[in-house]
């Protein structure tokens, strides 16, 4: 009786390996060309979700979707940004109060800092308060005669856009301060 030799059968039978590296090739193409889609989706195609509030001043919902949808989106993003600036003041006029009371014999330094911080804070909150009401104005006009209400949209919208810039700007380089710390943020 003659020995039969038992050969596996494998489903890729190459002795020399081509066929699995280009499997593996493939694979990993396709995994490139996956991650970079999700990271291209992530980066320029997904969108932050509409704020609904304001941290700093109490708005309703529908006037921040207004001013979205029906004014302007550069307002909408420049009063967030104010929003966010003046969270950021009242972290470090925290951080502050904190170090006076740590260091009460340098209570001079601080005490210098926060009234600069409380003033540039008051001024720039009552800016977002001025252009909150002039929204709101031009909401009720606009939901009570659209014609009316779109015409001031189109007189006051640019004007608006550029005293909230104007704001930020003017206080530009007490945030760039206040961003570079790596204190301010705790």
């Amino acid at each position: 009786m003659a020995c039969k030799r038992h050969h596996p059968i494998s489903p890729i039978n190459n002795t020399s390996g081509g066929a699995v590296g280009i499997l593996i090739a493939v694979v990993l193409v396709l995994a490139l060309a996956g991650g970079g889609g999700f990271l291209a989706y992530n980066k320029y195609y997904k969108k932050e979700p509409l704020r609904s509030k304001l941290a700093t001043l109490k708005v309703k919902r529908e006037l921040i979707r207004f001013t979205h949808d029906q004014v302007s989106t550069a307002l909408y993003h420049n009063m967030v940004m104010l929003d966010d600036i003046l969270v950021m003041m009242d972290s470090e006029l925290d951080r502050l109060k904190r170090i006076g009371k740590k260091f009460p014999n340098q209570r001079g330094i601080v005490a210098s800092q926060t009234e600069e911080l409380k003033k540039a804070r008051e001024r720039m909150a009552q800016v977002l308060s001025d252009v909150n009401a002039t929204l709101e104005n031009m909401y009720v006009t606009w939901l009570v005669n659209r014609s009316e209400g779109t015409g001031q949209i189109r007189s006051q919208k640019g004007t608006l856009t550029r005293q909230l810039a104007d704001t930020i700007r003017g206080e530009a380089v007490l945030i760039g301060r206040i961003r570079t710390n790596p204190d301010a943020a705790s």
